[in-house]
């Protein structure tokens, strides 16, 4: 007994004597001594690790606090970021496309890494927009108007790829993992039926995907002599035509390119027709919109489509 009186006297003496220490030293706080009872010690030292660390890059006085950990950095450990990852950045875009992780957040080896959301979009050409919605992995999606958009909204690194966060905006809009961004544009480029819309305000409807271009496939092992075979297609997203026309039942449909060719299409050929946006650049700097056609081969879609116009 007097031996573990003898060890928790000399620890109190240290703890205590560590303390003085750290006063003299001008510390500003001390870290509560309940922290040594209530975590394992290898925790505590794997975070005054982190914390040392940290003094690498930022004033003692600001490290660990949620700015600097949540607001520069996303809560996330750089070297876990999946940088490879891809954005798909459509609507009311010059050029839809995904785009790698790796291009919005080049610098994830300095402090403070992050991009504005508004100079990420003037990047890919967008200034001028009413608004823009984000998707994340989960499900997840918010919609912020250009108005409540500020240069403090920002993509970040994270583990599930990017985040956005804002301070100016509720906490609970910040998404992580964000996959996907739609833009509407102040523009309406595209009239169906007289209707003027665009495609980025057509993508935020309700959408259909259909398999297209399903082809067999079969390669026979050298290894055992046996033919495996298999399917390869491509599923594509769009909105369903016959929910946009005023007609229902039209005989057929005109279509309007941006070069202004004229396509006529009859009514039994658009059985599960979408409007849908492939990744390449508009004519003009106009977003692209293609009518897909399951009925018929890709080299007979309709591309670049700005008017629809059903008849009887």
């Amino acid at each position: 007994m007097g031996r573990w009186v003898v060890v928790v006297i000399v620890a109190a003496a240290l703890v205590v004597g560590g303390a003085a220490v750290a006063l003299a030293m001008g510390s500003r706080a001390l870290a509560p001594a309940r922290s040594a009872l209530n975590y394992p010690w290898a925790m505590l030292s794997d975070e005054a690790e982190t914390m040392n660390d940290c003094v690498e890059c930022h004033e003692p006085a600001d490290f660990h606090t949620c700015e600097t950990c949540h607001d520069d950095h996303g809560s996330a450990e750089m070297a876990n970021v999946p940088f490879n990852d891809l954005i798909l950045l459509v609507g009311d875009v010059p050029e839809p496309d995904y785009i790698p992780i790796n291009e919005i957040l080049p610098y994830r080896e300095q402090p403070g890494t992050h991009v504005s959301l508004l100079d990420f979009l003037a990047e890919h050409g967008v200034t001028e927009f009413e608004s823009v919605t984000m998707a994340s992995r989960d499900g997840g999606f918010v919609t912020v108007t250009r108005e409540n958009l500020t240069p403090e909204a920002l993509l970040m690194p994270h583990v599930d790829g990017v985040r956005f966060a804002a301070e100016n905006l509720h906490v609970s809009t910040w998404l992580k993992g964000v996959w996907r961004i739609v833009v509407v544009g102040t523009e309406t480029p595209l009239t169906i039926d007289g209707q003027a819309t665009s495609i980025g305000r057509l993508l935020l409807q309700p959408t259909r995907s259909v398999t297209i271009e399903q082809t067999d496939v079969m390669l026979k092992s050298e290894t055992d002599g046996q033919i495996r075979k298999a399917k390869t297609a491509s599923r594509v997203e769009g909105v369903p035509l016959h929910n946009l026309v005023a007609l229902p039942d039209f005989r057929l449909l005109v279509l309007t390119d941006a070069r202004g060719q004229e396509h006529i299409v009859e009514g039994w050929e658009t059985q599960g027709a979408l409007l849908v946006q492939p990744m390449s650049p508009g004519i003009d700097g106009r977003p692209p919109v293609t009518l897909l056609l399951p009925e018929r081969g890709r080299d007979q879609w309709v591309n670049d489509v700005v008017e629809i116009r059903s008849e009887e």
